[in-house]
């Protein structure tokens, strides 16, 4: 079978159209695939860039959250230090207090008298006079309560035993205790 001159210049021109076409629909594909593709490396690039911020945000809020917790307890522990060191003389409640461990220690109180107050940078110090009898264990007893009291911050300043001959084991005792207070 042979093929006509007729047929061969229509498969020569439907070739050389085909070649043209497939020569247009590349140039085409690949300047919009490459515009496509700039565009979508741009997009990745802010994508990207979006991603680590809110990595960044993300890590930070984490602290945040870990400082919360920690912020708790603090706030607690404050709570717990305004509660024994009042704003106020509060002298109610560091009778209170006083009362409570001469109770659980049984030393016998004779008179409490309070002292002028002085003055300190943040805080107030307010010392009290005591005149108390009691046993040496008692005694013991009474000033490790006095320095490690739960409701009121309060120290001893000083204290004096003396000898009691008309009765051997109760010992008089002075002692001077300050409690503190917030300054205004």
């Amino acid at each position: 079978m042979s093929i006509t001159d007729k047929q061969k210049s229509s498969f020569l021109l439907v070739a050389f159209v085909g070649a043209i076409m497939t020569v247009v629909v590349l140039y085409f594909h690949f300047m919009i695939a490459r515009g496509q593709v700039s565009d979508w490396k741009s997009r990745i690039a802010s994508v990207d860039v979006e991603l680590s911020t809110a990595k960044r945000d993300l890590a930070e809020i984490r602290g945040l959250m870990n400082q919360k917790d920690e912020l708790e307890a603090q706030r607690s522990k404050i709570q717990k230090v305004v509660q024994r060191l009042p704003s106020t003389m509060d002298a109610p409640g560091f009778y209170m207090a006083l009362a409570s461990v001469l109770r659980q220690t049984g030393i016998i109180h004779n008179g409490v008298k309070v002292l002028p107050a002085e003055d300190r940078s943040l805080y107030v110090e307010i010392p009290y006079d005591i005149k108390a009898n009691g046993r040496y264990h008692e005694l013991g007893q009474f000033l490790t309560l006095i320095e490690q009291n739960p409701k009121r911050f309060m120290r001893v300043r000083s204290f004096t035993v003396t000898n009691n001959l008309d009765r051997p084991s109760m010992h008089p005792i002075e002692l001077e205790i300050a409690t503190f207070m917030f300054s205004n």
